[in-house]
This record gives structure tokens, sequence and C-alpha cells, in this order.
């Protein structure tokens, strides 16, 4: 066919019309800041209004958490002296008490110290042979006075460098076990709850990174991050429950630390609860749930979760204003459970809102913008 022949017989065709709308029909209209939705507009059938009330707080719902030492509890331990590890005594995870023996390191500078308190002492013993040596002379007229005043001062530098050597020795709190070998001890009792020594192991004072740590485990630590509407009516010194294997074991707990920052990427806040751990069940490293009971005095609004939708970073909620106006309005959310939100700001109580079909709303709004 001719292209001349085509164009007359696309115009012999009759136009398509144009859908004609219903006479009275109601259209919804958004102005880009909310929408105005008539009393017999369809989309009724896709949204509910219902009036804000108060309630009881929603149910806390378990958060994950840790079990961590209590630092004020624990104790490194460490070689005061370089040398090399004789024998190691402990486990991983066993108890000990104050004085046991945990491992013991073969070193030269030990015998060292030995040798320098002996020589110490043995100076002392001489000092003490001439100073009474020249009492006896000065007595007999055959010595000044001043030669038995020396030989006090000699004694009493040797007693101070006596004193000296024996305090090194115990500043170290070693136990010693021969010439060259000496026995770390417990300068606590204590859980062994890291350990990084091993027989034949060359060891110094100046390492990272202790031999081991013991840790008294009657309080322990529960790290817990809540979400940040959990902790809004959270204070130190609340009780909380600490949930493990599975819920079927519950433990009372304390909080004693909540952080003052919100991690950006989580939303949560750090939270930590000492509790009581006399039957050891709480152990390090395990993982447990961390309940915070609300005040049940106290009373909360609380609304459908699908009347909050997301705008950027802002809970919104569209609230109804005069002539069927929903206006969309930031709230700020605490708790949420069982289907339902609580609104800590942003809607008072006997405020109508939008509790279905508020992403409906919201997608008009956005709609209207990009016009």
């Amino acid at each position: 066919m001719r292209t001349s022949e085509l164009l007359l017989l696309v115009l012999a065709l009759p136009a398509c019309p144009e859908p004609v709308k219903p006479a009275g029909a109601a259209v919804i209209v958004s102005d880009g800041n909310s929408v105005t939705l008539p009393a017999d507009a369809p989309q009724w059938r896709y949204v509910e209004l219902s009036t804000a009330a108060q309630e009881a707080p929603l149910a806390a719902l378990p958060v994950p958490g840790r079990v961590d030492l209590d630092e004020k509890r624990t104790s490194s331990v460490g070689a005061p002296l370089a040398g090399r590890v004789e024998s190691v005594e402990v486990r991983l995870g066993a108890r000990v008490k104050q004085g046991d023996r945990l491992f013991s390191v073969r070193s030269a500078a030990w015998a060292d110290l030995d040798r320098e308190t002996e020589g110490a002492r043995a100076q002392v013993a001489v000092r003490q042979r001439l100073l009474e040596r020249a009492k006896e002379l000065y007595e007999l007229k055959a010595a000044a006075q001043k030669e038995m005043l020396a030989a006090e001062a000699e004694l009493h530098e040797a007693e101070l460098t006596l004193k000296a050597a024996e305090a090194k020795q115990r500043s170290l709190q070693v136990q010693s076990a021969g010439d060259n070998l000496f026995w770390v001890r417990a300068q606590r009792s204590g859980t062994v709850v890291d350990l990084d020594v091993y027989t034949g192991q060359e060891v110094t004072p100046d390492r990272d990174k202790p031999l081991m740590r013991l840790s008294d485990l009657d309080e322990v630590l529960v790290i817990a991050d809540l979400p940040e509407g959990d902790v809004v009516e959270l204070s130190v010194g609340e009780q909380v429950s600490v949930l493990l294997q599975g819920g079927t074991l519950k433990r009372d707990g304390v909080i004693e630390y909540i952080s003052e920052v919100v991690d950006p990427r989580r939303r949560t806040v750090e939270v930590r609860v000492r509790s009581k751990n006399a039957d050891r069940v709480l152990r390090p490293n395990a993982f447990v749930e961390v309940i915070a009971e609300p005040d049940s005095t106290l009373k909360v609004v609380t609304v459908p979760d699908a009347a909050i939708v997301t705008q950027g970073k802002q809970s919104i909620l569209f609230v109804a204003r005069d002539g069927g106006r929903l206006e969309p309005v930031p709230v700020v959310v605490g708790r949420r459970n069982s289907g339902r939100t609580e609104i800590r700001r942003g809607l008072e109580p006997g405020a109508k809102y939008v509790s279905r079909g508020a992403l409906l709303l919201l997608n008009q709004v956005e709609l209207s913008r990009e016009r």
C-alpha cells in the first residue's frame, strides 16, 4: 500500500472517544503536603480512620545479649621476669584460690635477684660482727669511738641494701622454687577465663597480652543492644530479666549502664546489666536474652503497625483534619509488639488518624510532588 493511501485510511478511521468520568464522582486531591479525600471518594474502601486512645505499654520483646566479665572483678596474670615456662598447673575454666600455683618459670634474672639478696644478707652478717668487734675494742679503750660509729653506719647501710633486695623480690609476688625457678601464684580467687601460656614458652614482663586472666564469676555483666525506643523509660538501677537456655532459665539483673549514643546503623543503644551468678549458670561469652519489662502503671498511645509509614528517616502518621484533609505528621515511635506500635510523641489521645491505607496516601503525596 502506498504512503498516500495509508494516510487517507488513517484519517477515515473514527477517533477513539476519551473516557468520560461519571458525573459528580469525587476525586482525591493532594497539594504535595497533605491529601484531601471527599466523603464519597471510592478510596475510602482502602482507608480507615481510628481514634487514638491510651492503654498499657506493650510488652517488651526479648533482645539478644551476651555474658561478659566484670572488669572490676577480673585480674591479669603475667611473668614478672623473662624466662622459660617450666610447667602449667591450671586449665581454662578451672577455679583457683588465692595463693594457688599457676605456672612456674625458669629464669636467670630470678637467680640474679636471689644472689643479690643473699649477698646483701651476708653483708649484714659481716657488718654486724664488725660492729660487735668495734664495740669491744672501744670498751677496752683499744679503738676510737669514731671507728665504732663508722661500723654502725656501715651496718645500717647493709641493712637498707638487704631490705631493698627483699622488697624487690616480694614485689614480684612469686614463690621461689630453687636457684633459678619461681612459681607465679594467684593473687585472687576466681576462674581461669583466659589462658595463653604453655610449657616451654618464652615469656617476658613487657608482653602485650596477659598470659592468663582470673575473674570472680559470682557476678557477671550482660551486654545487650536494645532498640532506641525501648530505652526511653529505662534508668540505671532498674530491674530486668535475663533468659538463657531458650528461656527455660531466668535470672534477675540490674541495669548498671545505659549508653548515651545510638548505633547509627542498627538504631540500638548498649545497655549493661549486672546479674548474680553464684551457680555459674551465666558463663562468659554465652548468648542470652534480656527483657526490660515496661512500667504497667504508665499509659501510652498505640497504633497498628500499618498506620506508620516511613518518609526519609522519619516515621509518619496521617492525622484527620477538617474537610476530609489527611495530613502526614512526624511521630516518635516506641516498642513494637503483636502488630502494634507505641507512639511516644506526635499523636494525642482522642485524635483521628489513618489506621489503614497510610501507604496509599503517602504514595499520593509523593506523586503530587513529582508533577
